[in-house]
């Protein structure tokens, strides 16, 4: 089995990238089906007003509750997330989310995500929602930037080190964190540009970053390996790749972060490398099983493989 934790059906294109094909719930079944993936989690877009891109307000379904919908359809090969803002309700630190959660349950959801409030991860508002998800056993996949200059228009905002996320997760020490994103791959390791090259730190890693220290002291992050931010972090320096992989076998997640449709032909290379590397025997079949689909299962108490469970609660 191969689950891709980290998919959309969402359009996410900007203005210059009107040729692309925004993916659908068909479409992304094709995708897994042509790919050789057996299930997705679907994460819907956009949850802040940071990410809202214009070609977005006008597909059949910009909500997300209308991406759960369609994505309903498909049970047995489409994994439902719900998604939220810390400043919704009220934009306060104290906005009680167990309606909202409630009723995302009732639709058959099993995770948040990917949360990506242009805040800082330790953010009062950010710690309540963090805590309330973990009260309903719901995993959280995160977006990050990083402050500076060179800011993306959405996501939790942190400095070199991860500082802020590392006091939310001592803050919130009962919710499952999936740490996704450039603000976070970038600091997996240092090398010759420092972590604080952003968002793609190049070259050989010469000391290890805040990711690899956090996975070990923290229980409850883990990671996904989507978007170029995941695959450069583990294939910049080949060696350093191959032992984190041997090492958080346990802690990481494969995913995607494919933005198009079926018929597209960029697609992220993560599952080719992940293969190639069990294939030449410098990741173990154990490895490889946990993180492209074990570690995925045993993260989402909710989830049951053909529960069948539909957008209505059925």
């Amino acid at each position: 089995m191969i689950i891709d934790m980290h998919a959309h059906i969402a359009d996410l294109r900007a203005l210059d990238g009107l040729q692309h094909q925004p993916p659908s719930a068909a479409s992304l079944v094709a995708r897994l089906d042509d790919e050789g993936i057996d299930r997705a989690a679907v994460l819907p877009w956009p949850a802040c007003p940071e990410a809202v891109t214009f070609p977005s307000l006008f597909t059949p379904h910009p909500d997300i509750v209308g991406q759960l919908r369609d994505a309903a359809r498909y049970p047995e090969r489409l994994i439902l997330f719900g998604n939220a803002d810390p400043r919704w309700g009220g934009n306060a630190a104290d906005t009680d989310y167990a309606w909202l959660l409630e009723r995302f349950v009732e639709m058959g959801c099993v995770g948040m995500g990917e949360v990506s409030a242009c805040i800082p991860f330790d953010d009062p508002r950010t710690v309540n929602l963090f805590r309330q998800c973990g009260q309903w056993d719901l995993p959280v996949t995160i977006e990050s930037t990083r402050e500076g200059p060179r800011w993306e228009r959405y996501g939790f905002i942190d400095v070199p080190g991860l500082p802020h996320l590392e006091r939310l997760l001592q803050l919130a020490p009962e919710t499952t964190i999936i740490g996704h994103g450039p603000g976070f791959w970038a600091d997996m390791g240092d090398g010759p540009d420092g972590p604080a090259r952003y968002p793609y730190p190049p070259g050989p890693i010469t000391e290890e970053g805040a990711v690899p220290r956090l996975l070990r002291r923290y229980p409850r992050l883990y990671a996904d390996l989507s978007a170029g931010s995941g695959y450069t972090a583990i294939t910049r320096d080949e060696a350093f790749g191959v032992a984190f992989l041997a090492e958080f076998q346990d802690k990481l997640l494969f995913g995607t972060d494919d933005c198009h449709a079926a018929d597209e032909v960029e697609r992220t290379p993560q599952l080719g490398h992940l293969r190639a590397l069990r294939n030449a025997g410098r990741l173990s079949q154990t490895a490889y099983d946990k993180i492209t689909y074990r570690n995925a299962l045993r993260i989402m108490p909710r989830y049951r493989i053909g529960s069948g469970t539909s957008a209505d609660g059925r």
